[in-house]
């Protein structure tokens, strides 16, 4: 016999879950001619706050250069936060792609990238 558990999250006003809304955006053409490459993922309208990020280049985790926000509240009573991911154009260029990963309340969401489609 499977039994199946399930936890109800509640906030004092019962605000339903909400999943996240992911972006993600490559650097720019303006930010590479000054020998920079930041990648911008941009996480709105998510509800209960807690929120994982995490980036892999090529499918492969552990990228050095991650800054990540605390979420804030946004007007409708959801949360958003922001990932950047700073690298060198170099850097940016070698790799086939990069990807954003958001874990909220269990579940993954992915955004790719890839340098080659941008160029």
């Amino acid at each position: 016999v499977n039994l199946i558990f399930s936890t109800l999250s509640c906030s004092p006003r019962g605000q339903p879950k909400a999943s996240p809304s992911v972006t993600l955006f490559p650097p720019s053409s303006e930010e590479l001619g000054a020998n920079k490459a930041t990648l911008v993922c941009l996480i709105s309208d998510f509800y209960p706050s807690g929120v994982t990020v995490a980036w892999k280049a090529d499918g492969s985790p552990g990228i050095q250069g991650v800054e990540t926000t605390k979420p804030s509240k946004q007007s409708n009573n959801k949360y958003a936060a922001s990932s950047y991911l700073s690298l060198t154009p170099d850097k940016w260029k070698s790799h086939s792609s990069f990807s954003c990963l958001v874990t909220h309340e269990g579940s993954t969401v992915e955004k790719k990238v890839a340098p080659a489609e941008c160029s």
